[in-house]
């Protein structure tokens, strides 16, 4: 499956009626993917992991029980130690399509990081600054809506990261809390 593909048809059908779109606000803590840096007391940073916050906008299509979404996010993540620091971060663009029952919301599509870093200093060795190149992965998510389009759920995105000879999984697994649905 080409993931390119999906990302940028679902981009499309959300540009053919924006004035339909509800806006879309995303809180998330993503984990996994591998270990770029940790510590002695356990905190590690991991390819693909972090804190995310994303803007976006929600297409209801049909009968309402179907949607399309479109986001942008920023996630990011950073590991302070006595002898040095590391950061990563990256730029996300997700689509999604959407499918409702009630209170239970369930989504597949494709994201894009875009200019994922990372980025390490002191610690007695030489800086470190990796830049990957983009990457296009799958998404699936489930949500369960409380009230009034308030939400949490739980992610699973299939992501790698490369650059050069370099390649790292940066699957992650996650909690949100958005707006939508």
């Amino acid at each position: 499956m080409n993931y390119r593909s999906l990302f940028l048809v679902s981009a499309c059908l959300m540009a053919v009626s924006p004035a339909q779109a509800d806006l879309y606000l995303e809180l998330a803590i993503d984990g996994g993917g591998d270990e770029l840096a940790g510590t002695t007391t356990g905190d590690s940073i991991n390819a693909g992991g972090g804190v995310k916050l994303a803007i976006g906008a929600q297409n209801k299509l049909g009968d309402g029980s179907t949607a399309l979404r479109f986001s942008a996010g920023y996630l990011f993540d950073t590991l302070d130690a006595i002898d040095g620091s590391a950061d990563s971060s990256a730029i996300t663009l997700d689509g999604m399509y959407l499918m409702n029952n009630g209170a239970h919301t369930f989504g597949v599509g494709a994201t894009m990081h875009m200019s994922p870093e990372y980025n390490q200093t002191g610690g007695g060795y030489s800086n470190v600054n990796l830049e990957f190149d983009d990457a296009v992965g799958l998404v699936l998510e489930y949500q369960y809506t409380f009230s009034s389009s308030l939400g949490l759920g739980a992610r699973y995105t299939n992501l790698t990261y490369k650059t050069g000879n370099l390649e790292l999984d940066a699957s992650s697994f996650g909690l949100f809390i958005s707006t939508g649905f």
